[in-house]
């Protein structure tokens, strides 16, 4: 097992530690939370450093990486829908994305074929970290009212990045999965 692989496994056992903070009732646990996530966000840019830095990429990693991601933001966001801190058809827009590129990527992945993120894909990635980092930690901020506005503007660019780039893999992918 390499570094890189420890570290995303690391992430994924994050998910549920970050879940009960968020959603139990303990004083400041948006912060707590926020941390939590934040740690998590980050290790995802640093499992990859050290992946390609020591040559450590692997299938593993190829897959699991990933899936850590989309484990992450899509607990994240069913959290914060069920704390009615964000729209449901916002989440469900980027949980239903998540879910088909990853069967859509476990399908490459299963024909020894593989694609890399794109611009707009790690676009979307962000944009959806400071959208889900925003909507935990504002309400122990100054001017909440603001940070939830701009939260809200931060999710919206998320959803049509992530929409987007569904849309550029599928027409850039459609002609392989045609020959594979």
């Amino acid at each position: 097992m390499t570094k890189a692989n420890i570290i995303t496994l690391l992430r994924i056992l994050l998910v549920p530690i970050f879940l009960v903070i968020l959603l139990t009732e303990m004083e400041n646990k948006e912060i707590i939370a926020f941390i939590v996530f934040l740690i998590a966000s980050i290790s995802d840019a640093f499992d990859g450093y050290i992946a390609r830095k020591f040559d450590q990429v692997t299938d593993l990693g190829k897959f699991l990486d990933p899936i850590a991601d989309k484990l992450l933001i899509s607990a994240a966001l069913i959290a914060l829908v069920s704390l009615n801190e964000i729209e449901t058809w916002a989440a469900a827009v980027i949980i239903l994305r998540e879910i088909f590129m990853t069967a859509f990527r476990l399908y490459f992945f299963m024909k020894e074929a593989s694609f890399s993120a794109s611009k707009i894909a790690k676009n979307k990635t962000l944009f959806q970290i400071i959208a889900v980092s925003i909507f935990i930690i504002y309400k122990k901020l100054p001017y909440p009212e603001y940070l939830h506005k701009i939260g809200t503007i931060v999710l919206y660019i998320a959803v049509f990045l992530t929409v987007y780039s569904a849309i550029e893999y599928i027409i850039k992918y459609s002609k392989s999965l045609k020959k594979l």
